[in-house]
């Protein structure tokens, strides 16, 4: 057995220099990361591989010499062009160590296969890989569970006795009116809770007229208010109600001012579950600079609407990963009150699943045919 070492800048470098010198049986045994001098720029990859002499030799079915030359060496330039084209993309992610381990490689790729952001996964992959020997069957599952696993989710049914007052809060055209009208419906039709409607939207044309039919239909009481003062008078005046859904106008994230004065409105000593409502179509720097806008206000929980208009949903999954606060609801149409559900991780991992369905050609949908599918 022939053994060499191998210094490189990065890992594609170092695969290049392993199969040139040791040709495309080499083996890697072994990776580590050495810094050269100081600081991290010079930081370096070390390889060690080895190359067995007295392996069997694999004989082609053709007997022309330069046919089997020539077909030996395009299946090497192919697999080097793979292996650098993976390891270009994993390479930024993934420590040497990770990227030479077969199952942690496979768990990065359905991570990557999710729609997960590189951040993100580098993140889950420095989470305790101990449990590395998992069957090929199982892998899928395993990194479904540690993605769910990161999402907080707080759903209204585990605190569904007292008095509750609710507001929606949010950039324009999410649905938060649409999206309050569903729950109230669901607290006063189906529930059988007394319930009161506020609106602090008096800036959108209609938006009193639309809440109006809702209450209307619903046989609840609606009342308008302009300032804390009229927001607390209203609260005060339904104080026997079990529930009190309060509307707000849409807000840009980009305008602090409009932000503050919807603080002002809300600044009342009754105690108020503040929903940020999000939509599952926004880019996800849109979503995290409107939560950072918001934070303005002192919200509890996301509610994000409109997946039924998204075939992608790894940016909301992206957002959810990345924050700390739970997600407690989803919309998924416009009818009122049927589109709504309480966020749960069967859910989520549906919405995941499905992408990876979606994709034509995947290799771990053929994997997994040969083993027990994930049923949340």
């Amino acid at each position: 057995m022939n053994i060499k070492r191998f210094i490189a800048r990065n890992a594609q470098e170092a695969i290049r220099m392993v199969k040139r010198d040791m040709g495309p049986e080499a083996v890697i045994l072994k990776t580590r990361t050495i810094l050269e001098d100081s600081g991290r720029s010079n930081q370096k990859i070390e390889v060690t591989a080895a190359v067995d002499y007295d392996a069997p030799v694999v004989i082609s079915n053709d007997t022309n010499p330069a046919h089997e030359g020539w077909r030996q060496r395009l299946e090497r330039e192919l697999g080097e062009i793979k292996e650098a084209l993976l390891c270009a993309d994993a390479g930024r992610t993934m420590t040497p160590e990770i990227y030479y381990n077969q199952e942690l490689k496979s768990r990065y790729m359905n991570f990557k296969t999710f729609g997960l952001r590189s951040e993100i996964i580098r993140g889950l992959m420095n989470e305790g890989n101990e449990n590395t020997e998992v069957a090929s069957s199982h892998q899928l599952k395993e990194s479904l569970s540690k993605v769910l696993s990161r999402i907080n989710i707080k759903g209204d049914g585990r605190d569904n006795e007292g008095r509750k007052i609710y507001s929606f809060i949010g950039p324009t055209g999410v649905g938060k009116t649409t999206t309050l009208a569903k729950l109230a419906a669901i607290n006063a039709m189906q529930q059988g809770k007394k319930a009161a409607l506020i609106t602090l939207d008096t800036f959108r044309i209609a938006a009193v007229a639309q809440l109006q039919t809702y209450a209307g239909i619903m046989g609840i009481p609606l009342d308008v208010a302009a300032s804390s003062d009229d927001l607390q008078k209203a609260i005060q005046k339904h104080s026997d109600c079990d529930r009190i859904f309060i509307d707000t106008a849409g807000r840009s994230p980009n305008r602090d001012q409009d932000i503050n004065e919807l603080r002002d409105l809300l600044n009342v000593p009754e105690k108020i579950h503040l929903y940020l409502v999000l939509s599952a179509t926004t880019q996800y720097k849109n979503l995290i600079n409107a939560e950072k806008r918001f934070g303005a206000l002192p919200y509890q929980s996301y509610i994000f609407t409109k997946l039924d208009e998204t075939q992608d949903a790894s940016t909301m999954i992206n957002f959810l990963i990345s924050r700390q606060k739970p997600v407690t609801y989803f919309t998924t149409g416009q009818h009122v009150p049927e589109d709504i559900e309480i966020a749960s991780r069967k859910k989520l991992a549906s919405l995941l699943l499905a992408g990876i369905r979606e994709m034509p050609n995947n290799s771990m949908n053929k994997e997994n045919n040969n083993g027990p599918s994930y049923r949340p």
